[in-house]
């Protein structure tokens, strides 16, 4: 054995028969211990080791390779009563896990195995859990279970159905993260949720082509909800937050939006709809009134009137990037008066080269109130000073 003030190091081998089997394991740290145990076949290798061999105090329990179908009470029994972090990871033969009631784990880690069944049984200790790369088709009914919950991870597996009325079990959750799953139907029955520190709502990267929001009044529980990198065509019904923040649709197919049939929404600052397939501003903007960024970069609008955009007198930065923008309007009685950020960059403007412009010109026109005589007629209004246009 091999002592040092950081780190310590043990190898331990267990005779069965005429072989030699065993496990390996490793732990780090002074205060918050860390251990890690490789190559772990509980049919085979004495678990009690894990108790008597191992520091006393372990905040952290890292298994690598753990070669069994099944994680359940009889390994997680031996586990120091101090473990508060728990890691399975790269362990292509665990296909089942159950979290005991009597476990004091509060953060579970799973990644990169072929775990396909999991369950939690009632627990109140449990804050986190990250399952990545792995074989689930379901979103664990169980998780109703972690009464205390506050963040879910669901990443880069086969789950293609969710239910929001989870949201009902799970009153101290803030974090909801499906990210790279195969999610092509979203659903809820529930139509008012005492729950007001839901944060963010990861679907990025799933398979969502038709979203009703009226059929999914939780979605506006979130402050913020990232529904990128999907095959949405439509987002249709009538729409009311208030708490959500921040909305994200990007790198979708959406021809056409249209707000009319959304509520004046009072918290929304930020919304992207970049990467799409969209030619006009949507109908009814001014019902997100509070609006300071919003982007339409990589879709298809060939001319802008900035009057659409009027009555968001909080608007900052709007970005029309790489888009086929030849003509931009301004007029003087009604603009975004505090917007100091146009995004421009990269537009392709289409026009007629055969009378001899040697380049398509993007043009910005700003057209003054001819009531009156002001600024706007010598670019020298306090707009034009704040507008940084970026080309």
């Amino acid at each position: 054995m091999r002592t040092d003030s950081s780190i310590l190091r043990w190898s331990f081998l267990f005779g069965v028969l005429t072989s030699v089997v065993g496990f390996e394991w490793s732990c780090e740290g002074n205060r918050d211990t860390k251990c890690t145990v490789v190559r772990l076949d509980p049919s085979i290798s004495n678990l009690s080791a894990l108790r008597t061999k191992l520091p006393n105090e372990i905040a952290s329990m890292r298994f690598k390779h753990l070669d069994t179908l099944t994680f359940d009470h009889s390994i997680a029994k031996h586990l120091v009563e101090t473990v508060e972090e728990l890691e399975i990871v790269d362990s292509r033969a665990l296909i089942h896990f159950i979290l005991p009631s009597a476990s004091a784990i509060q953060r579970l880690t799973i990644a990169r195995t072929q775990l396909n069944w999991i369950h939690f049984q009632p627990n109140e200790a449990v804050l986190l859990v990250s399952i990545v790369s792995s074989h689930l088709q379901l979103v664990p009914p169980s998780l109703r279970n972690l009464n205390n919950v506050k963040y879910i991870k669901l990443q880069k597996s086969y789950i293609r159905y969710l239910n929001l009325d989870l949201l009902q079990w799970l009153r101290k959750l803030d974090t909801l993260d499906l990210m790279y799953n195969k999610i092509h139907t979203l659903a809820s029955t529930l139509q008012c949720l005492q729950q007001h520190n839901l944060v963010t709502l990861n679907l990025r990267n799933n398979q969502l082509r038709i979203l009703n929001l009226e059929l999914l009044p939780l979605i506006g529980l979130f402050e913020q909800v990232d529904l990128s990198h999907n095959k949405i065509e439509l987002l249709v019904g009538r729409f009311s937050s208030d708490y959500l923040q921040t909305l994200i649709v990007s790198h979708n197919r959406l021809k056409v939006i249209d707000f009319c049939q959304w509520d004046a929404m009072p918290t929304l600052a930020k919304i992207s709809f970049e990467a799409n397939e969209l030619t006009r501003v949507p109908n009814c903007i001014h019902h997100l009134p509070n609006l300071t960024y919003v982007g339409f970069g990589r879709n298809k609008f060939t001319q802008v009137d900035m009057e659409r955009f009027g009555e968001l007198e909080n608007l900052t930065t709007l970005d029309f990037s790489a888009n086929r923008i030849s003509l931009i309007t301004f007029r003087e009685e009604n603009y975004p008066v505090r917007l100091s950020k146009l995004i421009l960059s990269n537009n392709q403007a289409e026009c007629d080269l055969s009378s001899g412009v040697a380049f398509c010109p993007l043009d910005i026109e700003f057209k003054s109130n001819v009531s009156y005589r002001t600024g706007w007629m010598n670019n020298n209004s306090t707009f034009h000073r704040q507008l940084v246009i970026v080309k």
